[in-house]
């Protein structure tokens, strides 16, 4: 196996001059350089990167935790990610979670074993978990994803203007009589939308005789299994106000779910009632009838999170130095209060088919 020692020698440089041009940190005169990348070419040589993450404390990897890989949206997202890394110069560790706390949390600590020199986090829960905030304590970079944590930088979408859109959108229909299908009760997204879409409701000038709520899991099964829960206890069966002409998912996953239970009971969307969604993933607009819902910027959140989670690992300061110095900070009772940054991205309302005025009273 050719080693940088045979590098050197071919290009007849110190082993240290072609570690500075591997590494770039140094400059070195351009024949020089030139040099030194055609011995490596010309020999195969494959850095060591491990060794150079011993030297350097930096394995130019990221750690990127999702919470449910089946969905769409955090496919895209995930892969959006790995090219902005890429980009960089960074690989990604792909974890999912599934939703499932010990899975999380054996994936953090082996993420943490590998070195990883920041974290990219999707929350599936609204407690974060005890072996994240053990990482953030110890120093290692993070940046929050989609949902908000407390005192922990972030990257997200403006779910509360997502939802307000939606709300002024069906106002304005006229519908009055709704059924808004969340995920996990308390989950900063899940409350956001629920909020902007009563706020749009009011602001489209129909305020809502009835809004019947029901939380659980973003996913299909959950969209599913909820119209058909509410079928068995009368709701679509009900008249007048309290019968609801739209069903409004909190994501797209669960409005998928929504539609199947709905066809299952002869409920036409839109003419018997209409859904929407909320992500945007591209499935909305294949679907019959295509979907109503909350367009996402995905990309820009990927790359917009990368972005500020290598400005972070790149700021000069070892992450294993500041939490040192936080430390230190701490028992010298002058720990200054940090800046959290949160980036907040614009959403965009895409109105297709399966939205419509609602069906007579009877």
């Amino acid at each position: 196996m050719t080693t940088i020692k045979d590098v050197a020698r071919a290009a007849g440089v110190s082993v240290s001059t072609v570690s500075h041009v591997l590494s770039g940190r140094r400059p070195i005169s351009e024949p020089t350089r030139l040099r030194v990348l055609e011995a490596i070419e010309r020999l195969g040589y494959r850095p060591n990167r491990l060794a150079q993450g011993l030297v350097s404390k930096s394995s130019r990897s990221l750690g990127l935790l999702v919470p449910d890989l089946a969905n769409p949206f955090f496919g895209s997202m995930a892969e959006a990610m790995e090219i902005a890394a890429h980009d960089r110069g960074y690989s990604v560790i792909l974890c999912n979670t599934n939703l499932d706390p010990k899975r999380e949390a054996d994936y953090l600590s082996m993420l943490l074993s590998r070195q990883v020199d920041g974290l990219l986090y999707f929350p599936g829960t609204r407690v974060p978990n005890r072996a994240l905030l053990e990482a953030v304590a110890a120093g290692v970079p993070v940046v929050v994803v989609d949902e908000r944590i407390d005192n922990l930088p972030g990257v997200f979408v403006d779910n509360f203007d997502g939802g307000r859109q939606l709300g002024r959108l069906l106002a304005q229909l006229g519908h009055r009589s709704l059924l808004f299908i969340g995920g996990p009760e308390g989950l900063p997204t899940v409350t956001d939308r629920l909020n902007g879409l009563r706020a749009g409701l009011a602001e489209g000038g129909s305020a809502p005789t009835n809004l019947l709520l029901r939380f659980g899991e973003y996913r299909a099964s959950h969209g599913y299994e909820t119209i058909h829960v509410c079928a068995r206890e009368g709701v679509f069966a009900a008249v007048g106000d309290e019968r609801p002409t739209a069903v409004v998912a909190a994501n797209d996953m669960i409005a998928l779910g929504a539609l199947r239970a709905l066809r299952e009971l002869q409920l036409q969307v839109p003419r018997d009632c209409s859904l929407t969604g909320f992500d945007g993933v591209e499935f909305t607009a294949m679907i019959t009838p295509s979907l109503t819902t909350v367009q996402q910027p995905s990309t820009r959140v990927a790359t917009a999170a990368v972005e500020l989670l290598l400005q972070r690992i790149e700021s000069g300061e070892n992450h294993r130095d500041r939490a040192a110095q936080r430390q230190q900070a701490h028992d010298d009772q002058a720990e200054v209060a940090p800046v959290i940054p949160h980036v907040v991205l614009p959403v965009t309302l895409v109105v297709r088919e399966s939205v419509a005025p609602p069906p007579p009273q009877r």
